[in-house]
């Protein structure tokens, strides 16, 4: 992606519609996740690409833009939940629905909320590196950069969350 931030670094639109094609979506997944609202993940995207564009010129330095551009978003969804803490907002728990496609059947939906319910079982840390190689799709190297851990911080955390999620499923009854 260096060409692209190169592009990006010139301001060029095109550039910026082919980035947010790329990672938009996975990005918004991870927000959606790690802020536990599609319509908080929807302003958090919205304000990564808004700064992205406004600090265009660091583009072409970033070594990942991938990574980059989780980062800015991290860092976004951080300074909505504070925002929203302030103004002392009631969030509610993530569905089975806003994890994965709204249109589940009743099995998958079952299996799915359930899966919401493992995750919010999980340590703050240990949930955003599953959240990040899960929805965002990074690579523990890229996860590392986002988290500011080293890439072996990031992959044990990693180990240890599924080895959790793993144990508490195993005691859920059939």
């Amino acid at each position: 992606m260096s060409d692209l931030g190169q592009r990006l670094a010139r301001g060029e639109p095109a550039a910026f519609a082919e980035l947010y094609d790329r990672c938009a979506d996975r990005c918004h997944h991870y927000l959606t996740v790690l802020l536990g609202s599609r319509d908080d993940a929807d302003d958090a995207l919205q304000e990564t690409f808004i700064r992205l564009f406004r600090n265009r010129d660091k583009l072409a330095a970033a070594e990942n833009l991938h990574a980059y551009l989780f980062g800015v978003a991290r860092n976004e969804a951080l300074r909505h939940a504070e925002r929203r803490a302030r103004d002392r907002k009631r969030v509610q728990p993530l569905t089975g629905t806003d994890l994965f496609a709204d249109n589940l059947d009743a099995a998958r939906r079952e299996t799915a909320q359930a899966v919401a319910e493992a995750l919010q079982r999980l340590r703050p840390e240990e949930r955003e590196v599953v959240e990040l190689k899960i929805y965002g799709g990074l690579t523990f190297r890229e996860i590392g950069a986002v988290t500011q851990t080293p890439l072996q911080t990031a992959a044990t955390r990693y180990r240890c969350a599924l080895d959790r999620l793993k144990e508490w499923f195993a005691r859920q009854p059939s």
